[in-house]
């Protein structure tokens, strides 16, 4: 997947392993910068892994340590993802989130306590009364520590239900709402970020499964600034337009799963070790008497958020993640179990829901953790290569974060674009190269487009900017058949 013709046998600035979220953010981030990038992907199509497999939940870090990689760049993200969705038209509903307290998610020891809270009128909108619910007032706590300062706690459920969301269960004791969270179509949102580098001159190439990732000499002097990197593939039955080689003079590792097993093709060892994580999940139709809003999670733990309950763009109900551990990178299969306790979820959370009248589909999302808890985020510079790892569930959210960062860290190791014009000292022409120096960003089709397309043509694609990609997400695919049945715009989509 290119645009536009390729020099024969380049050396692009960067290589980008990886095409999911991270990988494009990455990519885009430094191809809008003025470096000359690329990246590769070993599936057919992008979003292949993790990144079609996640919520389309943009979430604020309150479950983040303070203090990590993960928050900082997390908080950097949200404060312009609601730009970047408006400037590239990419559907998103900046609604909030909704951290509940249910009875059956209380202790024993906190039973009472959470009782008196129930019926503690005084408790609503942020004032704390003489009651207080120890785990929403920490989760409150922690909002304004992460940024989210409108964060406000309700302790009274039926005021929660009244004037948030009518169709909870009234067994519903407590709530914060989190303002800053948004939900998006995660596969679109995603793609726009291929779209927008590949319309400001990168190059993407998909069914490039790399074998090897070698440094060669490309000056007479072996002192690391005059080697490239060289990374190869395998061949098989791919098109004629993936070459087989492709130069760089920086790697970026953005391979989520597989992250350690690239370093380890590269150097021959890992400083961490990937371990995937599964969350299964269970779509749903909704109605008057089911519809949502807001994506309600539970209090998170530090091993995990939790299972959410959400509504989609498309007003399709899902309940899930779980959180499972599994040595396998790639099983996505359905456990039936599971379903079932899928099922007895949502029914307690949303007690009108039919769900097996409703039920419309599940699905698996393998996110790639490692056995750090925080980001794995390593710079080698003597080797111009960067690993990107352990992004968990939050690569969506804290992407154009991501990004952010890797250009600096480019920037330490790669000469700055603008410093290519000064080469001839004259400081006016640099000026006035980077002056006409225009970023395009064409607006992504409207969602009802993409749909339409999706449903009419029946491959399984979507139009963009005159490329055919694939939709890899469950959600995207539901969805654009759930919009095109009922032939009416969503509400939740403008």
């Amino acid at each position: 997947m290119t645009d536009g013709s390729v020099a024969s046998d380049p050396v692009y600035d960067l290589v980008v392993v990886g095409g999911g979220v991270v990988g494009l953010a990455c990519l885009r981030a430094a191809t809008l910068r003025g470096w000359k990038c690329a990246l590769v992907e070993g599936e057919v199509d992008l979003l292949s892994h993790a990144s079609g497999g996640n919520s389309g939940i943009v979430c604020t870090g309150v479950d983040t340590r303070p203090g990590t990689l993960e928050r900082a760049l997390i908080r950097d993200s949200v404060s312009e993802f609601r730009t970047y969705c408006q400037s590239h038209n990419v559907p998103m509903r900046p609604c909030g989130s909704l951290v509940c307290l249910f009875p059956w998610d209380v202790t024993s020891n906190e039973k009472d306590g959470a009782d008196n809270i129930a019926n503690d009128n005084d408790c609503t909108n942020g004032e704390t009364g003489t009651h207080h619910l120890f785990p929403l007032e920490k989760v409150l706590k922690e909002s304004h520590i992460a940024g989210d300062s409108g964060a406000a706690l309700f302790g009274n459920g039926q005021k929660v239900l009244l004037e948030k969301e009518k169709n909870v269960s009234p067994s519903l004791m407590g709530a914060v709402h989190i303002p800053g969270e948004i939900v998006v179509d995660s596969w679109v949102y995603s793609i726009s970020l291929a779209a927008h580098a590949l319309e400001n001159g990168a190059q993407i190439y998909t069914n490039f499964r790399v074998t090897s990732i070698k440094r060669e000499e490309i000056g007479d002097q072996d002192d690391g600034n005059d080697r490239t990197w060289k990374v190869s593939r395998e061949c098989g039955n791919e098109p004629s337009d993936v070459p087989t080689v492709i130069r760089g003079k920086a790697i970026l590792n953005a391979t989520g799963n597989w992250s350690d097993a690239t370093e380890k093709v590269a150097f021959g060892s890992s400083e961490w070790v990937a371990k995937p994580r599964r969350g299964q999940y269970r779509v749903y139709n909704s109605n008057d008497q089911t519809q949502i809003i807001h994506p309600l999670q539970p209090i998170p733990s530090q091993r995990t958020k939790g299972i959410f309950v959400f509504s989609t763009l498309y007003d399709q109900l899902v309940v899930g993640p779980t959180a499972l551990d599994q040595s396998s990178k790639t099983d996505r299969s359905i456990d039936p179990k599971v379903a079932r306790e899928l099922d007895d979820h949502i029914r307690r959370v949303i007690p009108n829901i039919d769900t097996e009248k409703s039920y419309v589909g599940d699905y698996v999302g393998i996110r790639p953790g490692t056995n750090h808890r925080d980001y794995q985020i390593h710079l080698k510079p003597e080797k111009r290569w960067i690993a990107v790892a352990g992004i968990r569930s939050t690569g969506l959210t804290a992407s154009l974060g991501i990004g952010n960062y890797v250009v600096r860290l480019l920037q330490s190791i790669l000469r700055d674009p603008s410093d290519a014009l000064r080469e001839d000292g004259d400081s006016q022409v640099h000026d006035q190269a980077s002056s006409e120096r225009v970023i395009k960003t064409t607006p992504m089709p409207t969602v009802e487009k993409l749909a339409e397309d999706f449903v009419t043509n029946g491959d399984g694609c979507c139009t963009i900017h005159g490329l055919r990609y694939r939709v890899t997400h469950p959600l995207t695919k539901l969805g654009f058949k759930s919009l095109m049945s009922n032939k009416l715009p969503s509400k939740s989509c403008r």
